[in-house]
């Protein structure tokens, strides 16, 4: 349990160290993006925030729920 906790800390201070000012998109999309079914359902879900929808809510792999708010 400590070793994982003392793991992502260091994780997440390289990750903020090496982290490029260019990137847009953040590493949770990265992730979801990574799996092309969850890509497929959270471009759909982008679709139809720009179509007017102000919230939508999909449900991703390992039954995560992500909301895209406008």
């Amino acid at each position: 349990m400590i070793l994982s906790e003392f793991r992502n800390a260091v994780k997440n201070v390289l990750r903020t160290f090496f982290a490029s000012d260019l990137d847009v998109m953040s590493d949770e999309v990265r992730e979801i993006l990574s799996n092309p079914e969850d890509a497929q359902k959270y471009k759909d879900a982008v679709r139809q925030i720009e179509s007017g929808e102000t919230e939508v809510t999909i449900k991703l792999s390992g039954n995560r729920e992500l909301t895209l708010v406008q």
